[in-house]
């Protein structure tokens, strides 16, 4: 319950965009960080995220998607949601990150169990370092219908590293903060 109200806010819009975008997050890398916070809480703390970026699954035509970092109490989170009706997630094994090095994680969702496709997992310094180090070539998610597999070019892996390494330097506001900030 706790994740419904972030996900819908986060991936709603990219959703929306998604739709309207003829192609995927792969024309150029982006230096600036991009990062939005907002005064809404997500289980009573503030909460931070990076740009989506579009992913197109390979193995479906004409589905999309969205990667996403965020943070919350100084801890980074990744947020997937494949931009399709009906499809849910199971409850075994979600997620897998292949590396070009031949390497892979495998990573559960902590997001309850559901039917819109939505996974969100807090990575541990372990995982963040190991996809800081390695360049990503595949995630596959896995669902009840059929794995859904997404190829990582290097213009992506680009900005999952900067966007890794903008969140983990960014220090979530308090609300007047925020308030000021857009008043500016």
């Amino acid at each position: 319950m706790r994740y419904w109200f972030l996900f819908y806010l986060l991936l709603g819009t990219a959703f929306c965009s998604a739709q309207n975008q003829e192609a995927d997050s792969t024309q150029y890398a982006h230096f600036d960080c991009g990062i939005i916070q907002t005064k809404q809480k997500l289980d009573k703390l503030f909460f931070a995220s990076a740009p989506a970026i579009k992913l197109r699954v390979n193995n479906d035509e004409l589905v999309y998607t969205t990667f996403q970092l965020g943070k919350r109490k100084n801890k980074i989170y990744l947020y997937l949601k494949i931009l399709a009706d009906n499809i849910c997630i199971k409850n075994d094994r979600n997620v897998d990150i292949y590396f070009k090095s031949g390497e892979i994680i495998t990573l559960n969702n902590e997001y309850p169990l559901n039917c819109e496709a939505l996974f969100a997992r807090q990575l541990n310094k372990k995982e963040i370092r190991k996809i800081k180090e390695n360049e990503i070539s595949m995630i596959k998610m896995y669902t009840y219908t059929k794995n859904y597999e997404m190829y990582i070019n290097d213009i992506q892996n680009q900005d999952i590293h900067h966007y890794i390494d903008c969140l983990s330097e960014y220090k979530i506001k308090k609300s007047d903060e925020v308030k000021a900030k857009n008043k500016q």
